[in-house]
């Protein structure tokens, strides 16, 4: 996985008094967020999935040594669920934007999400990150590392 990270967080708190942060998986279908969340979450990949319509998963970590949730939505990639994205792009507080590195069409849809953001939040000041994925398919590569 090849990260790029662009901002910094800025959380709500939890009922309990832990920050909590909102967390948007964005890209195109097939990239590999939702294998990306689930390994997040659970500490392993999924053998099978099917294509996400929309999944919500909350999880507790640490964030500068203190307790914190992470909601992390994990969206369609698919083109028939684009009209749901402006409402996720509203709501989250922090962004991962997912294009496989053996496809060369997500990474340039990857591209047009930053600014699909700051269309609905008429500012760059977001939290995001660039995610390379399948980066364990290098004989399929079609984004170079230096892209």
């Amino acid at each position: 996985m090849e990260v790029e990270n662009e901002a910094s967080c800025s959380p709500s708190r939890a009922s309990g008094g832990s920050r909590e942060y909102k967390v948007v998986m964005l890209g195109a279908g097939g990239v590999g967020k939702s294998a990306m969340t689930m390994q997040f979450i659970s500490h392993q990949f999924p053998d099978y999935h099917d294509p996400t319509i929309e999944d919500a998963y909350k999880t507790q970590v640490r964030i500068d040594n203190e307790p914190a949730y992470l909601d992390i939505l994990d969206t369609a990639g698919q083109a028939e669920f684009t009209a749901m994205r402006e409402q996720y792009m509203r709501g989250g507080e922090g962004f991962i934007i997912c294009y496989s590195v053996t496809d060369r069409q997500s990474f340039q849809e990857a591209a047009k999400f930053k600014e699909l953001i700051f269309q609905v939040r008429h500012t760059y000041e977001i939290p995001l990150v660039l995610v390379g994925n399948k980066i364990d398919l290098d004989r399929f590569r079609q984004v170079s590392a230096k892209f």
